[in-house]
């Protein structure tokens, strides 16, 4: 049976998520074997290396950027088969990691997208027209999700109307832009509260008892909670940060990106729709 090895970074992303997913329905086929490195390393390319020696795969799989070049690099020397996934947009990167990309991508035996835009963008460029690029969309457990999600409500029986913000901090998620948009919608409906989860091993049960999931990400390729949240039946709002969100979601919950007044209407509309604001007027 053939081997892939998974690798993984120190810190938990969906990308993370994404990965374990994959692992986990190729398990019978192949013989699986996960690997963290870490790209802030120096000697990151001599610690790759050192993981493939030890657990020797025929296969390798990267779904992170900040690893990615260098995973290709390692496997290809080394005669491997190399998959590696994007979870960013190109636009998104920075111009050294954008270099690194065209340095090493045109080398991976293949890559996934997310989405057919994100693969478009790639075959844009010069450099990147010869690579062999598969459009998959991320996967859901949805075995995982449901177990986790039947654990006991987190919020507290408050009456409160629950909004719930699910991801790593990280600039590109806005969440600068949520807080300030929450404080206009907490100041008209003052029995509103935002919680933010983030290093949670178990974020569904956050999700399947909140009242609203808000997006207020900058950029996304495809974002998982929003289809975790859909899955679990809970209403979302989002800014327009993905082609995904507007091929999902309603006109009046999707906001303009960077826009606080708008995320906050948007926000104010998912209360007075499902009739809550009659309770906390």
């Amino acid at each position: 049976m053939k081997k892939i090895l998974f690798f993984e970074t120190p810190v938990f992303s969906g990308a993370t998520r994404v990965t374990r997913t994959i692992a986990k329905t190729l398990q019978g086929r192949y013989e699986v074997a996960f690997a963290i490195v870490d790209p802030n390393r120096d000697d990151l390319k001599e610690e790759i290396e050192e993981k493939i020696n030890k657990v020797r795969p025929h296969i390798l799989f990267s779904s992170f950027v900040s690893i990615n070049p260098e995973i290709v690099e390692v496997g290809k020397d080394l005669g491997l088969y190399v998959v590696i996934r994007q979870d960013y947009k190109f636009r998104d990167l920075t111009e050294r990691t954008k270099e690194r990309v065209i340095e090493s991508y045109p080398r991976a035996n293949f890559i996934i997208t997310q989405t057919l835009e994100m693969k478009l963008e790639m075959l844009a460029i010069k450099e990147l027209r010869d690579c062999r690029i598969k459009v998959i969309d991320n996967p859901l457990d949805k075995k995982d999700i449901l177990l986790k999600a039947a654990e006991p409500n987190p919020f507290e029986n408050n009456g409160n109307f629950h909004f719930l913000w699910v991801g790593r901090k990280d600039p590109i998620k806005g969440l600068s832009i949520l807080e300030k948009a929450f404080e206009k919608v907490n100041k008209k409906y003052p029995n509103t509260d935002l919680t933010l989860v983030s290093n949670d091993p178990n974020p569904f049960r956050w999700i399947k008892h909140a009242d609203c999931v808000v997006i207020s990400s900058l950029s996304e390729a495809s974002p998982n909670v929003l289809k975790e949240a859909l899955f679990l039946g809970t209403q979302v709002v989002s800014t327009d940060c993905s082609p995904v969100v507007r091929r999902t979601l309603p006109e009046q919950c999707i906001a303009s990106v960077g826009d606080i007044k708008d995320l906050a209407e948007k926000m104010i509309s998912v209360i007075q729709d499902n009739g809550s604001y009659k309770l906390i007027n």
